[in-house]
C-alpha cells in the first residue's frame, strides 16, 4: 500500500513524523493514518488528496500512482454511500418589539454621548489664556506648512547600528528541508522549493541541519560554498567553521 513507501522514504531520511507534520502544517494524526492505511480516520476526500501530493512531493516521490490508488481503495466506499441532501436553512424572524428596543438603547447612548462632548469642549476665557503664559513671554509657533521633527529615540539609534554580523544565502536547487540555528536559541525550518532563495544574519553564526544535501548551494558572508553534501542525504554543519 502507498502509506507503507511514504513511511519508508521519510524513515530513510531520518524525520520523525512529528517534525514532518510540523514543516508540511498538516496534523500528525493525519499524516500517521496515511502511512497506516486507517482511511476511515482521514478528513474528506479533497483534503486527503492534497496531503498525499505535498507528502509525496517533499519526499521527491511521484505522487500520481498514489492517488490512483487511494482513488481505488475509495471508490466502493463512495458508491455505497448515497449523497445526503443539502440541509435546509432554518428561517428566523427577529421580534419587532427587541428590534424596536434595541434601537431605543442605541439612540440613548449617542445622546450621552454627545452631551458629553459639549460639556468638555468649554472654550477658555481671555483672562484663563492671559493666566497660562508668562508676562513678556510669547507663545511658540511653528511655521505655517512645516511639520515638527519626529523626536528621536536613544534605544533606537542605538538598535540601529548593528554589529558585525555573518549572513548566508541558501538557493536551493531540488526540494529542500531546511532547519538552522541563530542567535540566542533562534531557530527556523522551513520547505524550499527548486529556485527558491532565503538569507538570514546571525552574529554567532549559523547551526544548520540539512535534509536534502544535495538540494542546496550555500553562500556566507558573499563566499561561495557550493553544495554541501549528496543528493538525499541528511547532514548537519556548523558555519562559519571553527577556526575560520
Amino acid at each position: 500500500m502507498f502509506g507503507e513507501t511514504l513511511k519508508n522514504s521519510r524513515e530513510k531520511t531520518g524525520l520523525d513524523l512529528h517534525e514532518v507534520a510540523h514543516i508540511l502544517r498538516i496534523q500528525y494524526e493525519y499524516l500517521k493514518a496515511l502511512e497506516n492505511g486507517n482511511l476511515e480516520k482521514l478528513p474528506p476526500d479533497v483534503y486527503v488528496r492534497a496531503y498525499i501530493r505535498e507528502y509525496a512531493r517533499f519526499l521527491n516521490i511521484e505522487a500520481g500512482p498514489f492517488l490512483d490508488e487511494y482513488a481505488e481503495l475509495t471508490q466502493d466506499k463512495r458508491e455505497e454511500v448515497p449523497p445526503s441532501p443539502p440541509p435546509v436553512a432554518e428561517k428566523r424572524t427577529i421580534p419587532w418589539i427587541a428590534l424596536i428596543g434595541s434601537l431605543v438603547v442605541v439612540l440613548a447612548v449617542l445622546l450621552v454621548y454627545f452631551l458629553s462632548r459639549e460639556e468638555k469642549a468649554v472654550v477658555p476665557s481671555e483672562s484663563d489664556r492671559a493666566e497660562s503664559v508668562p508676562s513678556g513671554a510669547e507663545s511658540p509657533r511653528m511655521p505655517v506648512g512645516q511639520i515638527a521633527p519626529p523626536v528621536s529615540d536613544p534605544a533606537e539609534s542605538v538598535r540601529a547600528k548593528p554589529g558585525s554580523q555573518h549572513t548566508l544565502d541558501v538557493t536551493a536547487i531540488e526540494t529542500t528541508w531546511l532547519r538552522i540555528e541563530m542567535d540566542e536559541g533562534v531557530s527556523e525550518e522551513v520547505l524550499m522549493k527548486p529556485g527558491e532563495t532565503r538569507k538570514w544574519t546571525s552574529r554567532d553564526g549559523f547551526g544548520l541541519k540539512v535534509g536534502n544535501a544535495g538540494g542546496v548551494r550555500l553562500v556566507l558572508d558573499n563566499r561561495d560554498i557550493g553544495v554541501p553534501g549528496d543528493k538525499g542525504h541528511v547532514i548537519k554543519l556548523r558555519l562559519p567553521e571553527e577556526g575560520r
